[in-house]
């Protein structure tokens, strides 16, 4: 499995480490710092962050998993 799926509405990454609201409610935070993002929804049971990009954006894959792993948690890669 790769760490993200991508269609033209959302990114969703798949990530490691979350185990509760507050968990959730970081790794939402972060990701709402990288540009042209205008949305996260975080799973905690599917262990996932589906980014909704802003109109006409397109945020960035690595600054994405870069600011998951800035806020102590691990974006899957397989």
């Amino acid at each position: 499995m790769a760490f993200f799926t991508s269609s033209k509405d959302k990114i969703t990454l798949h990530v490691e480490g979350m185990h509760c609201n507050h968990c959730a409610a970081t790794v939402e935070k972060a990701l709402l710092t990288v540009d042209g993002v205008a949305s996260v929804k975080v799973s905690l049971d599917d262990k996932t962050a589906t980014v909704k990009p802003k109109r006409g954006a397109t945020p960035d894959i690595a600054k994405l998993k870069a600011a998951v792993e800035s806020a102590g948690y691990k974006v899957l890669d397989e």
